[in-house]
């Protein structure tokens, strides 16, 4: 539907929706960038002391948090005009992601590095509690009942975690799934979506905690996921998860019921996988797509790319 391009060589490392879909945050390097979605033009931007590992926001309340890597902090902003609310220092190992849970009010902070999942308070931004894990930490989901799911790339499987307590539940094993990284989940469903770093996607009911569809596809290495609730969609979708990768390829999962799943798409994209953000009030994805090739770098910009519910993507 739409493709722009916004200038500098820093990879895009997280794009988020502010309230109704109307304005798209993208950060880059140490900035973050608001543009107009009508338009794709550029409304503000912020100048942060640090690169910027991940980002969220909490659309109700117009506020905004960014994890920096070095050194390690939590930046609390607000939304146009954008401007730092508050921040804080992370003590449980450089960010590697965010996660804000709307039903808990949480945010909670990963590290990689460390191996730790930290639990804040959203409103406040006071450090709750943290939880040493014992794997690979990836891609993050909440099933909106207080239960976090984490990808475990060291045990092939999806760490499991009450959000209250910050306890360790056990884990979800996914064999056959090598290195899983991507996560998305269906909180209606209550159906888990992972991504295999060979490109397989699994469909995992967390009642039971059991894989009831393997699906292949495309997608290679470190991928991201996330999923879309559309019961009225046209041709009879019903949702789609979705997920991209770093080898440059975008795949989806078609929700035809709860219980019936297909593989719905596999295309590739004009550039490696850098960041993907959805927003379940208009339908619209963006992927944020840096140069083919170090000999590009300086010729051509990070792209972002908006596709809308019922675009035909061609390949």
């Amino acid at each position: 539907m739409h493709r722009f391009s916004i200038q500098g060589a820093a990879p895009v490392r997280a794009i988020a929706f502010g309230p109704g879909g109307t304005q798209a945050y993208v950060a880059t390097g140490s900035e973050l960038r608001d543009y107009d979605v009508a338009t794709a033009q550029l409304a503000d931007t912020l100048a942060l002391p640090a690169p910027v590992a991940d980002m969220v926001i909490d659309t109700p309340s117009r506020t905004g948090f960014a994890a920096l890597a070095a050194p390690a902090k939590l930046v609390i902003f607000r939304l146009q005009p954008l401007k730092v609310a508050a921040s804080t220092a992370l003590t449980d190992g450089s960010p590697s992601a965010l996660l804000f849970d709307a039903a808990t009010h949480a945010l909670l902070v990963e590290s990689t590095q460390a191996a730790t999942v930290t639990k804040f308070d959203a409103a406040t931004g006071r450090r709750l509690a943290s939880l040493r894990m014992q794997g690979s930490l990836r891609q993050m989901a909440a099933d909106g009942r207080g239960t976090l799911y984490v990808a475990d790339m060291a045990h092939d499987a999806i760490d499991v975690v009450d959000e209250a307590q910050m306890k360790y539940l056990g884990a979800i094993p996914v064999t056959g799934c090598k290195d899983p990284t991507g996560l998305a989940m269906d909180q209606v469903g209550r159906r888990l979506f992972v991504g295999c770093t060979d490109g397989m996607r699994y469909v995992v009911d967390t009642d039971l905690g059991f894989t009831f569809e393997r699906l292949p596809s495309s997608l290679r290495g470190t991928s991201r996921m996330v999923f879309a609730f559309h019961p009225f969609g046209s041709a009879g979708w019903k949702g789609a998860a979705i997920g991209a990768s770093e080898n440059g390829r975008l795949a989806l999962v078609r929700m035809n019921a709860f219980v019936n799943y297909s593989a719905a798409g596999d295309y590739p994209l004009n550039g490696s996988f850098e960041a993907m953000a959805l927003d379940q009030d208009t339908h619209q994805l963006w992927l944020a797509l840096g140069q083919p090739s170090a000999a590009e770098k300086a010729a051509r910009p990070i792209e972002l790319w908006t596709l809308g519910a019922t675009a035909e993507v061609s390949k």
